[in-house]
């Protein structure tokens, strides 16, 4: 559905909403798998990027300071694992604790916590690992894909790179770090890392993890062509579509552009990011995702279609559902 057609569902949807949450139409998302192990069902010679696959966007933020303005999610990791999401967006501070840096999550400056208390603690990097290790050890037939973004402009990012290794190398052996896309029988059980900075640090393409650095989409102006092109290495390619501005009808167009022309294949990524704040000056997620999700849960979702890695907020697991049941299986 385009232009005025859309444009008056997507109305019809933001009257009925009033501020409120939107009651959702159900759809048929009866699985032969469950979305814990979802992949189980997959051929294992199929490549990463040639997998639809469910995302969150600002994954940690389900107990976050200002949340009007900074929720993304209304669940946590563990949940999110157990729904079928297997694309975390992880923004990385570091932080002063015990008189020692580490890497604190955040959503733009407002914390990311433990608990909807104002007591609560921060979220660390390594209480996010415990999660994906404890899930993924529970369901060894699934692979994590963590993408890193270091949020704080002002942090060294060469610091945040060590310490993001100072985590990772206590089990490396449960992590994916080549710069090259896997066969998921290659990274059944681990973690495949993504980073959306520089290797300051040199490691190499061996260890820096799959390059998904991209230019900033966060203009206002709608754009014929909403997704653009970046290179992971010298012959693996990856588009994104993260035009986070947009209003809602906009925004619709720009996902469900990139969903009909999906450039996901054995050596290109696709990630297409549905998650809006707005184009007003102070935006409210949760308003539009419910407007947007509704959409998607609507959507003529096709098996056997690649839709690449849709990354979404407020997540819930009938939307991923949606999403992983488009793979053909065994």
């Amino acid at each position: 559905m385009r232009g005025i057609q859309k444009r008056l569902l997507v109305g019809v949807m933001i009257l009925a909403l009033g501020l409120t949450a939107l009651v959702v139409p159900s759809v048929d998302v009866s699985a032969t798998q469950t979305s814990a192990d979802w992949m189980a069902e997959v051929d294992g010679e199929t490549m990463l990027s040639s997998l639809s696959i469910p995302g969150t966007h600002d994954t940690c933020t389900q107990y976050v300071g200002m949340s009007y303005i900074f929720q993304c999610q209304d669940t946590g990791v563990s949940e999110q694992l157990e729904n079928g999401y297997r694309y975390l967006d992880l923004r990385l501070v570091i932080e002063e604790k015990d008189e020692e840096q580490t890497l604190v999550i955040k959503h733009n400056f407002s914390n990311c916590k433990t608990g909807r208390w104002p007591w609560s603690k921060h979220l660390y990097l390594e209480d996010v690992l415990e999660d994906v290790y404890e899930f993924l050890e529970e369901h060894p037939t699934e692979t994590v894909i963590l993408c890193m973004k270091a949020e704080n402009s002002e942090d060294d990012v060469a610091q945040v790179q060590e310490l993001l290794y100072q985590q990772i190398e206590q089990q490396e052996q449960q992590w994916y770090l080549a710069n090259e896309i896997p066969m998921l029988e290659d990274v059944r059980g681990k973690i495949v890392l993504a980073t959306r900075f520089e290797d300051k640090m040199g490691v190499g393409e061996d260890r820096a993890g799959l390059c998904f650095g991209w230019t900033d989409q966060g203009d206002k102006t709608v754009v014929d062509v909403p997704y653009a092109l970046s290179m992971i290495n010298d012959t693996s390619a990856l588009w994104v579509q993260d035009r986070y501005n947009y209003d809602t009808a906009d925004k619709l167009d720009a996902i469900v552009d990139d969903l009909e022309n999906c450039q996901a294949a054995d050596d290109t990524f696709s990630l297409n990011f549905t998650s809006t704040s707005g184009s007003g000056s102070i935006g409210h997620p949760k308003k539009y995702a419910s407007a947007i999700n509704a959409y998607l849960l609507d959507y003529d979702w096709q098996q056997g279609t690649c839709y690449g890695i849709v990354i979404v907020d407020f997540a819930t697991e009938e939307l991923a559902q949606c999403i992983y049941q488009t793979n053909d299986t065994n």
